[in-house]
């Protein structure tokens, strides 16, 4: 394999990455155990080249160069064919990093599910049917994906893609999207030291996914709709969106909630109950002083000891997911594929959180000790200036191989400066 680095006018520049960076070595050694070596040798071109080439905003270009013998289409072959599972190297590489991080016995980690909706224009994609999308409110012909994400310290992960199918792609086995999520929360083992608390939306809160919190021995917080009924302690039944403006009138109190910029004024206030076919929760309504009362929302989790301004705070940590998807979408091409098959499109899926967790991972070695202090969260900077970091990197590593055996260390210094500031 190899990556040339050439600017986006001219080629007069050139830059041959046949080896993975130096710095990149701890990353990606651990993968030989899980694919074969020709596989391995695609894997670490194609994760680098998603981050130095991405949508060709930079001045890299992917090219091949293959063992003699094969064609370049290999690379292709090895997206949309080859046995490899996405889910074991995506897994394998966030439990290393939380690890890294060194845990301590009692601390959090949460599990965000939350699913994407991704339009395409094709029409011979698998799996493609009628879909809302939000962004847009309007139907579109696209991809549904299932995400899960690790939170831990303040730093995200991403864990797992499951693509959504519909009944009629003729699959044998028809699953919905709550039903995967559960078979993630099932499917997720973190450190033992750790405790998990698994957050999700409202459109998750269902007796299939708590149920499957519950069997792992995980807490859960969600929204719940205005719809739904809750039993009080004594007995009485009554809606969500009923009981929520006479709660936070009588028994509610101010609080301040901190946020990037600054603080938010806020009027929560808790009530104890059972949701049907869900059980005991404790629910905390949220009302801004000026919105109006339909604005209601009520925040719900099983863990009933929590105080009502620590539920709000831990279930706006969900919002991170939120930002993980779009930092996929728009620096790493997340719904760039054009792959036809449904092992194709998977694969794209867990190569790019690969490439997403690469970037983490570079990222959290500049951090260095702070990572490993219990209890403490890690600011690291945006995606895009990790990225910037990051080809800068790559560009320093392979002048420092160009220039390794020549004597005039003046002229090599030189050079590179003037090759870096191109």
């Amino acid at each position: 394999m190899k990556l040339e680095a050439t600017t986006s006018s001219q080629k007069s520049l050139a830059m041959i990455i046949d080896r993975k960076p130096t710095f990149l070595q701890t990353f990606f050694s651990p993968f030989r155990q899980q694919v074969s070596r020709p596989q391995f040798g695609h894997l670490w071109s194609l994760v680098l080249a998603w981050t130095v080439n991405v949508r060709r905003s930079t001045v890299f270009d992917l090219s091949a160069r293959l063992p003699r013998g094969t064609h370049r289409t290999s690379h292709g072959r090895f997206l949309t064919q080859a046995d490899w599972d996405g889910k074991d190297l995506l897994n394998a590489a966030a439990m290393r990093e939380i690890k890294l991080m060194r845990p301590r016995r009692g601390e959090f980690v949460e599990l965000i599910i939350d699913d994407h909706r991704i339009a395409k224009r094709g029409r011979k994609m698998f799996g493609l049917s009628k879909i809302w999308d939000h962004k847009d409110q309007r139907f579109v012909r696209g991809h549904i994906v299932v995400a899960a994400a690790v939170r831990f310290r303040n730093v995200i992960f991403p864990w797992r893609f499951e693509l959504w199918l519909p009944k009629t792609c003729g699959t044998r086995r028809y699953r919905k999207t709550t039903q995967i999520a559960a078979a993630m929360i099932q499917a997720f083992s973190p450190p033992s030291c750790l405790r998990v608390r698994v957050l999700f939306d409202a459109f998750y809160l269902s007796p299939t996914v708590t149920k499957a919190c519950v069997n792992k021995g995980f807490t859960w917080f969600s929204v719940a709709s205005r719809n739904r009924t809750i039993t009080r302690t004594w007995g009485v039944s009554q809606k969500i969106g009923d009981l929520g403006p006479g709660r936070i009138r009588h028994a509610g109190r101010r609080v301040h909630m901190p946020r990037s910029r600054g603080k938010r004024t806020m009027r929560i206030a808790a009530v104890d109950g059972r949701l049907a076919r869900i059980g005991a929760v404790r629910l905390v309504f949220s009302k801004r002083p000026h919105d109006r009362w339909k604005n209601i929302v009520a925040f719900a989790t099983n863990e009933t000891k929590l105080g009502a301004r620590t539920i709000v705070s831990i279930y706006e940590r969900r919002w991170r997911i939120e930002v993980l998807f779009k930092e996929l979408e728009r620096e790493l091409g997340l719904s760039d594929y054009q792959v036809l098959t449904h092992l194709g499109i998977v694969h794209h899926l867990h190569l790019c959180g690969l490439a997403h967790q690469m970037l983490t991972h570079h990222g959290m070695e500049a951090v260095g000790a702070k990572a490993r202090k219990a209890n403490t969260d890690i600011t690291l900077p945006s995606l895009r200036t990790r990225l910037e970091s990051f080809r800068a990197d790559v560009k320093r590593d392979q002048l420092n191989r160009v220039f390794a055996h020549e004597r005039n260390k003046t002229l090599c210094r030189k050079i590179k400066e003037f090759l870096m500031a191109a």
